[in-house]
């Protein structure tokens, strides 16, 4: 059975996933194609944080989960 996602994963569409037991929300800031293993499509997500400079993970987009799009400011 093959693990390749559904979802189409693009740059600037906001994400979740899971990593250990904290559930993080990101930016997908680049596509890195589909060079995972079986073919897989891989991204580089950019985590905002509030006391230090953003953290940026690179994921099989097959872990990740569209987010709930922001509110906006009324």
């Amino acid at each position: 059975m093959s693990t390749k996602t559904k979802l189409r994963i693009k740059v600037r569409d906001r994400v979740r996933f899971r990593l250990g037991v904290h559930l993080w929300t990101g930016t997908v800031v680049e596509d890195l194609g589909k060079i995972g293993v079986g073919g897989e499509q891989l991204v580089r997500v950019q985590v905002p944080l509030e006391s230090t400079e953003p953290q940026v993970f690179e994921l099989s987009a097959a872990l990740l989960t569209p987010a709930p799009r922001r509110r906006a400011a009324a």
